[in-house]
């Protein structure tokens, strides 16, 4: 699979310029890069796909992604370049349950890791343990690491004051996303899975709530393609009755005394129409009856008789 995996993801944007070329796909970009004012800092898991969660498009949003979602000098670089130089106004902490930071062990990462990759300094009293913990911030809740986050970037809040930063919290098996209201109460994330039951009721209520909202929308839909299914079927008739016309017009038609007769079907104004001289009886098939057999069952067939003419 590894051997493989280059030529897996070329062709599948092959793929995707086979789409593009057959208008499946577009790569249209708002003229405003990004259109929404919004930052979202996630997790590099791959489960997370932010465009798919919240059912965006390409330039509508700036996504920062490490492992954790994690509050760091680095992402601090990219997040003031959003903030000043593309005027975001949203900072959104986009946590998600099953987090892998949460299931590091420190001890197996000590022995993998190469001495010369981590950043320590030399002295007798070194404790490179301490060194791998404060280099890749494992932590146990996902829920007060949502918050930590949050409380990390308040700083920037207090120089820009216009920017919101808030946290959400997106569950993997479900697809559900929760708003920061639905879990800042919660101190640990085992109370947010003791009461999930009542907050997902809450996110169901409102999801009804949402498609009342949509419910114009969703029977336009309905009825744009059902206008569609039904041209497409009258297109398919009319597709079928030519080819019908077209049979007629090569196969003529011979009476009984092989004496070829004009085409019955003439095209007028493109209408189908019968000549009014052509007598159908004429060519009426004859219809012969099949004979059935059911094995095991006599079938009676009643005899009609008829009283012969008196002279």
């Amino acid at each position: 699979m590894i051997d493989n995996i280059e030529n897996v993801l070329i062709n599948g944007n092959l793929r995707y310029q086979w789409k593009i070329s057959q208008g499946l796909e577009n790569i249209e970009v708002n003229d405003k890069i990004p259109k929404y004012p919004v930052l979202i800092l996630t997790c590099f898991d791959p489960r997370i796909d932010v465009h798919r969660i919240f059912q965006l498009n390409p330039g509508d949003i700036f996504v920062l992604r490490n492992a954790g979602n994690l509050y760091t000098q680095d992402t601090l670089r990219s997040i003031l370049l959003t903030v000043y130089q593309y005027k975001i106004k949203y900072i959104i902490i986009l946590g998600h349950l099953d987090c892998c930071m949460t299931k590091i062990k420190l001890l197996e990462l000590k022995r993998k890791i190469p001495y010369e990759f981590l950043s320590y300094q030399s002295g007798e009293n070194l404790d490179l343990f301490s060194e791998i913990r404060n280099f890749f911030k494992p932590f146990i809740d996902v829920l007060r690491n949502i918050k930590q986050q949050v409380e990390n970037l308040q700083r920037l809040h207090m120089h820009k004051p216009e920017v919101k930063i808030t946290g959400m919290l997106y569950d993997v098996e479900t697809g559900w996303v929760f708003e920061y209201d639905k879990f800042k109460e919660f101190a640990f994330i085992e109370n947010f899975r003791k009461y999930y039951k009542t907050v997902l009721r809450e996110k169901k209520d409102q999801f009804i709530d949402f498609i009342e909202t949509i419910e114009n929308e969703i029977i336009n839909n309905d009825e744009l393609e059902k206008n569609m299914l039904e041209k497409d079927l009258d297109e398919e008739k009319e597709g079928d009755l030519d080819q019908l016309v077209d049979k007629v017009e090569e196969f003529p038609i011979y009476t009984e005394n092989n004496e070829k007769f004009v085409t019955p079907v003439k095209i007028q104004n493109q209408k189908i129409e019968l000549d009014e001289n052509f007598n159908t009886q004429m060519i009426m098939p004859k219809i012969q009856v099949p004979k059935i057999h059911f094995p095991g069952v006599k079938i009676h067939i009643p005899k009609i008789s008829r009283k012969k003419d008196e002279n």
